[in-house]
């Protein structure tokens, strides 16, 4: 390549190095042929079906969906664990993937490799060069492509690939942003005395931001949440102590890249051209962000009212198999999988009613209305914090978890679901597809919707015999709330002749069909 802006010093190291081809295996990974039909979001999946730690020495790995990098956001180090792919039987059904000719659509290539500890990254980047280590059980795609080597020799090419100096040659043979393994296969390899010592600061560096990764539910290896984890019975002690945990690890993650930089800098002699220093805005782990974690903590909340989590218990309780109700003893999952958000106190399990019962279970009766306040002065609402939280639920609640199980350029994949009259806000109720029968639409019609019909006739014709002995004043007010009563009850009567058609098909669905499909 002609890069006329490289040093003296940058390309003398060619001579005094190996290719880092001669040393490890960089490689493109299984092409599927459809995406929709074989990879899933790990979550979508049934528990019962998921494979996450297989082993290369496994003589028999049970299960179908196997992890699978493919890609994903700019991150250093350990993350992006989304995908899963569809290996039921050593991928019998993707090798068996053919056109209409016979032609095979699938190209399951590096077999050798599926398996095995690497270090992946994505080959369309919006971003820097960033690598992520994996351990054993993965298979890798031709968008998330992955290097190969002994143990000790992968943890150093890690840090170097996530290095300075990675970019800096890098620079030299692709100037955009796609990063395929011929070029990664070309970079400068200088081995080095001291790769002991950078191989620990390697896997030191993964384990936090590993640490990182799992303290949000989209990780499989999730436990609880984080301001749920303190000895507290306030949540603003709660939220100092996650704050200090977040920016010491984000400010040791810097320390750590600053450090492998410098080293390897003076590995290849490059003081002169390079600096270790890092951007903050280049750590790929997050500081605290109060509105962010609330919101997430809210998510959890919901999570554990509807029996995926729950406080007795670490990580997934539910996501298909066999329900074991003993496991929600502190803080009970809802019974009917079936959680109302009403703009009023209409249901015993409406979802306001629990969120503060599950918050005086996680911190104590004592401090339940400085708890609130402090979530509702979190969110940024008006009024009294019960209030802020159900305007919280009724308007943005589902946006947040749409976006916080979204795919990029695939859209969403929601695992609560919602069933939502209107603008109106007649009538909403969440539900978990993993708990989804083929008789929960009717026990939605039948329990809550013709329910909350019932309730709207009583309060329309409470209000008419207030507004006919009301004050002139009064009565504007009165007629204001009446409005809107008459226009829930006009709305969700329309609703219910629509799940009232969906109830009748006693629909099933199948979780390895995905969110997209059901």
């Amino acid at each position: 390549p002609l890069a006329y802006w490289a040093t003296e010093a940058i390309t003398e190291v060619f001579q005094n190095s190996k290719l880092l081809t001669e040393i490890a295996n960089p490689r493109q990974g299984l092409i599927t042929g459809d995406v929709n039909r074989f990879v899933r979001k790990w979550y979508e999946c049934s528990l019962t079906n998921l494979n996450l730690s297989a082993k290369i020495s496994d003589p028999q790995r049970i299960g179908k969906w196997f992890p699978y990098c493919n890609g994903g956001a700019y991150r250093k180090w350990y993350g992006n664990n989304d995908d899963v792919v569809n290996w039921l039987n050593d991928g019998a059904e993707v090798k068996g993937f053919v056109d209409d000719k016979g032609k095979q659509r699938s190209r399951p290539q590096n077999q050798q490799y599926y398996y095995r500890e690497g270090g992946t990254w994505s080959a369309i980047s919006s971003s820097s060069f960033s690598v992520r280590y994996f351990s054993e059980g993965f298979l890798f795609s031709n968008a998330g492509m992955a290097i190969y080597a002994e143990h000790n020799q992968l943890l150093y090419l890690i840090g170097f690939l996530n290095s300075k100096l990675s970019q800096a040659y890098l620079g030299l043979f692709n100037e955009g942003l796609n990063y395929n393994q011929g070029d990664i296969a070309k970079l400068p390899i200088v081995k080095s005395e001291i790769e002991d010592k950078v191989c620990k600061k390697v896997m030191e560096t993964v384990e936090i931001s590993k640490a990182e990764w799992d303290s949000f539910e989209t990780s499989w290896d999730f436990k609880k949440h984080p301001l749920v984890s303190y000895s507290t019975n306030k949540m603003s002690t709660a939220f100092e102590m996650w704050s200090k945990e977040c920016a010491e690890r984000f400010n040791q993650l810097k320390e750590n890249e600053e450090e492998l930089n410098r080293i390897f800098i003076n590995i290849y002699g490059l003081k002169e051209e390079l600096t270790p220093e890092v951007e903050e805005r280049d750590v790929t782990v997050h500081k605290a962000d109060l509105n962010r974690d609330i919101r997430s903590f809210i998510s959890y909340a919901v999570g554990c009212m509807l029996g995926r989590y729950s406080l007795d218990v670490n990580g997934i309780v539910y996501a298909g198999g066999e329900w074991d109700a003993s496991k929600y003893t502190s803080f009970a999952a809802d019974r009917d999988n079936i959680i109302p958000i009403c703009d009023d106190e209409y249901f015993e399990d409406d979802v306001v009613g629990l969120f503060v019962e599950f918050v005086k279970t996680v911190y104590g009766a004592d401090t339940l209305e400085e708890n609130l306040k402090f979530i509702g002065d979190a969110l940024g609402g008006k009024g009294q914090p019960k209030d802020v939280i159900r305007n919280y639920f009724l308007n943005d609640f589902y946006a947040d978890h749409c976006s916080r199980y979204s795919v990029t350029g695939s859209g969403k994949r929601p695992i609560y679901w919602l069933f939502d009259s209107g603008k109106k806000n007649g009538f909403k109720a969440l539900i978990y597809m993993h708990r989804y029968q083929p008789d929960t639409i009717a026990r939605i019609r039948t329990d809550y919707v013709h329910e909350q019909q019932a309730r709207y006739r009583t309060a329309i014709a409470n209000l008419e015999q207030r507004i006919a002995n009301a004050s002139t004043g009064e009565r504007v007010k009165l007629n204001k709330k009446l409005t809107t009563l008459q226009a829930q009850d006009t709305e969700i009567r329309t609703y219910e002749e629509k799940i009232h058609h969906l109830a009748d098909q006693m629909i099933s669905i199948d979780l390895d069909d995905g969110v997209k499909k059901n």
